[in-house]
C-alpha cells in the first residue's frame, strides 16, 4: 500500500482542491491505504494460498472491494470530507477492479434495497470480525496511514460500520450533483492507475516523476528554416517569430512572399498568444487557418511551448486512425523520436502503444505498454476516440490516463468531424478538463464549427490568431482552386428531378479530363463506389497496389520501402499508361500507408519515380480529406457536407502551384446492383446535407455553377454552421450525454461511441506475410494457454493487419476472424479498395 500510496500523490501532485474544497492529496493518501484492507481478511488470504473461492464460507466473503469501500468512506468521514467526496471515494474503492456504474440509481439501490443493503453489512461485520482476529495490528497501522493518524483500527470496530451506513443514507438524501461525477472518475482513475503502476513496478520508473518531451528547439529549428524567405520590406519572414504582432504583409506583395509571411505570423502569434492568455487564466482556444498556412506546426509548437513552462504534456487528438500516421512521421522527423521513446507516445486501437522505458526496442515486460496507456510521455498522439470516450465513461484500464490530463495542453485537431450526438457532451467534458484538470484545449481547424460558442454553459474559445480574413484575401487574389458544381448537384440544388451520375459516366469524365502528365483525386462517400469507380477506371491501367503483397512478401521483416516498390512495380509494368491507386478503410492499415506513401513519392515534384510522367487517379472514400499532405491536379467530390468539400479542396493544388485547379462536385449514383443515393444514405439522415444546401444557395449567384475558395471557406461555411446550429436547436436543446454525465451514468456512457456506426461490423486479420502469420499463431497460443500479457503483446503486433468488415447482423464472436492470404488467394481485394469480403464466410472462417 506503501508504493501505491507514493505514486498517487505523484499523479495528483498539482490537482490541488476538488470541487467540494477537499484537498486532492489527503483523498488519495485515503485512498491508497484502504483500497486493499479487505485482503486482510482470512478467507481472501486462504483464496491466495489455494487459488480457489469456495473454500469460504459464501464466495463473497473473498472479494475486498465492498468492504474496502466501507473503510474508505468512513476513514473520509472521520477526516471531515465532504458528503460527495466520502460517496465518491467509495465508489473508487469499491469498483477499483472493475468499472463506475450508473452511479445515482446504484447508489439509491444500495441504500434502499433493504435486504440487499442488509446482506452487504452482514458480509463486511463478518470480514471485520476476521481481520480483528486475525490482523488487527496491520489493519492499525493501514487505519491510521489512512486518516493521518488521527484514528486506529480500534475506532472503526467501535462504530464504524454504523457510522457509514448512516453516512451513505444521508448522502442519498441529499443527492449527488452535478460535478460529482467528475469527481468520483478522478478518485477511481487516480486509484487505478496507481494501484496497476505499483504492482508492475513502474511506479519505480523516473518517468513516472518526469515528463520527458519531444524537445521543443527542434521544431524551432524547423520553422526558422521554412521562414528564411527574403520579404519585399528587406527583411525576413523569420522575424514574426520575434515580433509576431509586426503588421502583416501588404496585399500588393508577390502571393509567395504574402504566404511566406502569413505562415510565419500564424507560428508566432498563435505561440504568443497561447501563453499570455493562459497567464491570464484562459483555458479554451481556436486556431482557424485555411489549409496550407501552417496550422499543424502553428498549433504543436505553441502546445509545446506551453508544456514546457508548465512542465506538462501535449495531448494531440485526431479523429480518425487513417490519418494519424502522416502527423507520426512529421513529429518523427522533426523531433528525431519514435513511439518508443519515452517522451512520445503513438496511442489508438491499432497502434502499438508502447514505450521503451529504456529506449530500445526490447521485449515487452508490461510496463512498458501501462506506460503509453497512461499518457505518461510528454507528448501523445491519440483519437477523439481515446480521449473523449476516456473523459466520458471510460473502461478499467481506459481510466488509467485521466491523471495525466492534469496541466495538460489538449490539441482537437479537425473538431468539425467530431459526431454531432457529441457535440454538447464535449462542450461538457470541455468545461469540465479546465475546471478539473487545469489543462488546456486548442480547437484547430480550416473550418471552425464554433460549437462551443452555440453550447450553453460551455467556455468560449479565445482566438489565437486573428488572421482568417487576411489569409482568405491571398486566396481571393491567389486562388488555389475553385469550386465547379457539376449538372448533377445543380439540378437537384435547383429542386428539379435530379438524377445522381452513374460511377461510369463520372470516370468517363475523369478520363475526358486526365491529360498526360496529370493526377487526379476521386473522393467518394462509400466503398462500394471507390471499388466501382476503381474497376471502370482499371481498365487499361495498372492498379498501384497490383504487386504490393507480393512485395511485403519477399521483403518479410524489412522496413517498407515506398522507392523501391515503386522500382519493383515499373519493372513488372514497364509499359504501364496510367495508374489507379484505390484507398479505403477496408485495407489494412500497414498497406493504406504503403500506398500513401507511394502517392507521396509520385506527387512530389522534386523526387523522380518510374511514374512521373505516367497520368494517376487516386480513388478514396473520406479518410484522405484530413492529415494527408498531398497536393493533386485536379479533384473531384462526391457531395456531402460543406466543409468537407472544403477540406477535400485542401488535398489539390495545395502548394500554390500553376493555375486555378477545379474541384468539381457532383451527386453521384450508387453502383448498378444498389439503389440508393451514396450522399444521403451517409449524411441524410443525420441531417447534414441541408445547411449545405442552404450555404450552397447562398453562394450561387444567380444559377451559377462556379464557386471562388474564398467565398467557401468565409460565406459558406459560416451559413453552414449557422444554418446547422439553426437546425439542431444547439444553444436550447435538451442533451442526453450531458444529463447522463451530470447524473453520473457511467454505465450509460461507457456505452457510448464517439464514432458513429450505423451497422454491425466484424474485425478480421489479414494475414499475408510470414511474420503475420507467425504473430498470429504465438498470439493463438498465448490466448490458448492463458498468457494474456503475451497475447496482448502480440495482439499489439497484429494491429497493423486488422481491419473491420461490415456484416449482416452483429457477431457474439469478439475474437477477429482470421484470412490468410497465400499467392493464389482471391479473399483481399487491395487493387479496387475493396478488401474482405464476408458475405456467407464468417461461419467458415479461422477464429
Amino acid at each position: 500500500m506503501t508504493g501505491v500510496a507514493d505514486v498517487g500523490q505523484q499523479l495528483v501532485e498539482n490537482a490541488g482542491e476538488n470541487p467540494y474544497g477537499d484537498d486532492w492529496s489527503a483523498v488519495i493518501e485515503t485512498l491508497a491505504w484502504t483500497h486493499d484492507i479487505g485482503k486482510l481478511t482470512e478467507y481472501f488470504q486462504t483464496y491466495l494460498e489455494h487459488k480457489t473461492r469456495t473454500l469460504a464460507p459464501t464466495e463473497e466473503l473473498t472479494y475486498h472491494g465492498t468492504f474496502g469501500g466501507f473503510v474508505t468512506a468512513w476513514a473520509l468521514a472521520v477526516r471531515g470530507m465532504s458528503r460527495q467526496t466520502t460517496a465518491a471515494g467509495f465508489y473508487a474503492v469499491a469498483k477499483h477492479h472493475s468499472v463506475l456504474p450508473n452511479m445515482r440509481s446504484d447508489f439509491a439501490d444500495f441504500c434502499l434495497d433493504r435486504p440487499y443493503v442488509d446482506q452487504q453489512y452482514e458480509l463486511a461485520q463478518t470480514q471485520l470480525d476476521s481481520i480483528d482476529d486475525t490482523a488487527a495490528e496491520a489493519a492499525d497501522v493501514v487505519i491510521r496511514q489512512a486518516t493521518n493518524g488521527a484514528f486506529g483500527w480500534d475506532d472503526y470496530t467501535a462504530k464504524g460500520l454504523e457510522t457509514v451506513r448512516t453516512t451513505l443514507n444521508d448522502i442519498r438524501k441529499s443527492g449527488l450533483d452535478a460535478e460529482f461525477y467528475g469527481c468520483a472518475l478522478r478518485a477511481w482513475s487516480t486509484l487505478v492507475a496507481a494501484d496497476k503502476a505499483d504492482a508492475s513496478g513502474l511506479g519505480d520508473s523516473p518517468q513516472l516523476r518526469t515528463t520527458p518531451r519531444p524537445d521543443s528547439r527542434a521544431l524551432d529549428a524547423v520553422v526558422s528554416s521554412l521562414s528564411d524567405t527574403e520579404l519585399p520590406d528587406g527583411t525576413s519572414a523569420s522575424a514574426y517569430l520575434d515580433v509576431p504582432q509586426r503588421p502583416l504583409p501588404d496585399e500588393n506583395w508577390h502571393y509567395s512572399d504574402r504566404l511566406a509571411a502569413l505562415r510565419t505570423a500564424a507560428n508566432g502569434r498563435a505561440t504568443s498568444t497561447l501563453l499570455e492568455r493562459h497567464a491570464a487564466g484562459d483555458r479554451v482556444f481556436e486556431l482557424t487557418l485555411p489549409t496550407g498556412f501552417g496550422k499543424t506546426f502553428s498549433g504543436l509548437r505553441a502546445g509545446l511551448k506551453l508544456a514546457d513552462k508548465l512542465d506538462s504534456r501535449v495531448i494531440y487528438a485526431l479523429p480518425y486512425t487513417s490519418i494519424i500516421d502522416q502527423v507520426d512521421e512529421e513529429v518523427q522527423k522533426v523531433f528525431g523520436v519514435s513511439p518508443l521513446n519515452p517522451e512520445y507516445t503513438v496511442h489508438h486501437h491499432l497502434a502499438d502503444t508502447r514505450t521503451s522505458l529504456s529506449g530500445t526496442d526490447d521485449p515487452s515486460s508490461g510496463r512498458d505498454t501501462l506506460h503509453a496507456e497512461s499518457w505518461r510521455s510528454g507528448l501523445v498522439l491519440t483519437t477523439f476516440t481515446q480521449l473523449f470516450e476516456s473523459l466520458a465513461g471510460p473502461g478499467n484500464v481506459q481510466s488509467m490516463k485521466l491523471p495525466a490530463l492534469q496541466d495538460s495542453v489538449i490539441i482537437v485537431d479537425e473538431p468539425q468531424a467530431i459526431s454531432l450526438d457529441w457535440w454538447g457532451l464535449v462542450g461538457r467534458v470541455t468545461q469540465h478538463l479546465s475546471e478539473e484538470y487545469n489543462a488546456t484545449t486548442v480547437l484547430m481547424t480550416a473550418t471552425q464549427p464554433r460549437l462551443l460558442t452555440h453550447l450553453p454553459n460551455a467556455p468560449t474559445p479565445t482566438p489565437l490568431v486573428d488572421m482568417h480574413t487576411t489569409c482568405t484575401g491571398l486566396l481571393r487574389d491567389a486562388p488555389r482552386v475553385q469550386f465547379d458544381l457539376h449538372d448533377s448537384l445543380t439540378e437537384y440544388l435547383d429542386g428539379t428531378d435530379a438524377t445522381p451520375l452513374s460511377l461510369v459516366d463520372a470516370a468517363e469524365a475523369i478520363d475526358t479530363n486526365l491529360g498526360s502528365s496529370t493526377n487526379e483525386l476521386a473522393i467518394v462517400n462509400t466503398v462500394s463506389c471507390a471499388t466501382a469507380l476503381s474497376e471502370s477506371l482499371l481498365d487499361g491501367r495498372l492498379a498501384l497496389g497490383s504487386e504490393l503483397l507480393e512485395y511485403l512478401r519477399s521483403t518479410d521483416g524489412e522496413e517498407f520501402n515506398a522507392a523501391a516498390y515503386l522500382q519493383h512495380l515499373a519493372t513488372r509494368h514497364p509499359d504501364a499508361e496510367g495508374v489507379v491507386a484505390s484507398l479505403t478503410t477496408r485495407l489494412r492499415p500497414v498497406d493504406r500507408r504503403a500506398l500513401l506513401q507511394c502517392l507521396d513519392l509520385i506527387l512530389d515534384d522534386e523526387t523522380t519515380t518510374p511514374f512521373d510522367d505516367v497520368p494517376t487517379v487516386t480513388v478514396s472514400t473520406q479518410l484522405i480529406e484530413a492529415g494527408v499532405d498531398l497536393s493533386f491536379d485536379r479533384l473531384y467530390r462526391d457531395y456531402g457536407p460543406l466543409p468537407s468539400m472544403v477540406q477535400a479542396a485542401g488535398r489539390c493544388n495545395r502548394r500554390f502551384g500553376g493555375p486555378t485547379a477545379s474541384v468539381t462536385v457532383w451527386r453521384l449514383d450508387s453502383p448498378a446492383d444498389d439503389n440508393y443515393v451514396p450522399s444521403q444514405l451517409i449524411y441524410g439522415d443525420r441531417s447534414l446535407l441541408r445547411p449545405s444546401k442552404v450555404a450552397l444557395g447562398e453562394l450561387r449567384y444567380g444559377d451559377g455553377s462556379v464557386i471562388s475558395e474564398q467565398d467557401m471557406l468565409t460565406t459558406g461555411v459560416e451559413t453552414y454552421y449557422e444554418a446547422l446550429h439553426t437546425q439542431r436547436d444547439t444553444a436550447d436543446r435538451a442533451d442526453d450525454l450531458v444529463t447522463a454525465f451530470d447524473r453520473a451514468q457511467g454505465k450509460k456512457l461507457r456505452n457510448e461511441s464517439v464514432v458513429s456506426q450505423d451497422y454491425p461490423t466484424q474485425d478480421v486479420f489479414v494475414l499475408v506475410s510470414g511474420n503475420d502469420m507467425e504473430a498470429h499463431d504465438a498470439y493463438a497460443r498465448h490466448r490458448k494457454d492463458e498468457k494474456w500479457s503475451s497475447a496482448r503483446s502480440a495482439f499489439h503486433s497484429l494491429k497493423p493487419t486488422l481491419v473491420s468488415v461490415p456484416v449482416d447482423e452483429e457477431s457474439d464472436e469478439k475474437t477477429p476472424l482470421v484470412i490468410r492470404v497465400d499467392e493464389d488467394s482471391q479473399d483481399y481485394d487491395l487493387e479496387t479498395g475493396g478488401g474482405v469480403d464476408l458475405s456467407g464466410r464468417i461461419d467458415a472462417l479461422e477464429k
